[in-house]
């Protein structure tokens, strides 16, 4: 899944029991972005999950996480 998070582009992937996340650069690129994601947490969790993580990041032109896939 993709996620917008305050302008910024993550992907989270389920590898196995535990989940991964991916910062996405402009040229398509990822890079591992460590956060830890509870291994119970269910997908259509993942974006309050970031927005509670976050939030600090909110501005008034990037209000809210996104999902984009």
């Amino acid at each position: 899944m993709k996620l917008d998070v305050y302008g910024k582009r993550f992907l989270v992937e389920r590898d196995g029991e535990q989940w991964c996340t991916y910062l996405l650069g402009a040229d398509g690129k990822r890079s591992p972005f460590p956060v830890a994601i509870p291994d119970n947490l269910h997908e259509n969790e993942l974006a309050q999950y970031f927005d509670d993580l976050f939030h600090e990041a909110s501005t008034p032109q990037k209000p809210n996480v996104v999902r984009l896939t």
